[in-house]
């Protein structure tokens, strides 16, 4: 592919995550696009008068905290990790993991694309443990620092099984 192929092919893509609320930083890691350039998409897609997004949470678990839910951010890493062992990159294993994501919603609220990012990276990072149901075999987000036991997010029974994730 051409250079001007693959340029094109990821000023699409840092447009659609711009648009679906992705914050300009995260954009940046993801496609490596200049910050002008990105701040430039950001004014096109919100208007001028629309100023990005201040801080954001840094981690996963201040998204659940702040009302993401856990079963949908298990759900977008589930999806990630089997993209990513299809030999894909891991830009195209998100996007992939984000279209799957954006078919869904918890409660009627949708998920943020930038909780989603985060999820991904804590668990790849092994910053968030991931483990998987005893009872339904399902994987998903393990939160080790509360005091009482998680419960999977599927089926809510207790006991999960700790995962390696491959980094």
């Amino acid at each position: 592919m051409s250079n001007d192929n693959q340029f094109i092919k990821t000023r699409i893509l840092a447009a659609s995550l711009i648009k679906d609320g992705m914050r300009i930083a995260l954009a940046h890691s993801i496609t490596g696009l200049s910050w002008r350039t990105l701040r430039e998409l950001w004014e096109e897609i919100h208007g001028a008068d629309v100023p990005p997004p201040g801080r954001m949470p840094c981690d996963t678990l201040a998204y659940i905290k702040n009302g993401q839910s856990s079963l949908s951010l298990s759900t977008v890493v589930s999806v990630y990790l089997s993209a990513e062992k299809e030999h894909r990159t891991p830009t195209d294993a998100f996007s992939q993991a984000w279209e799957i994501a954006k078919l869904f919603s918890v409660d009627g609220k949708k998920i943020d694309i930038n909780a989603a990012w985060y999820a991904i990276r804590d668990v790849k990072a092994g910053l968030l443990s991931w483990s998987k149901c005893r009872n339904c075999k399902a994987e998903h987000i393990f939160d080790t620092g509360t005091k009482k036991p998680s419960k999977c997010p599927y089926c809510g029974t207790t006991g999960s099984k700790m995962l390696e994730v491959a980094q």
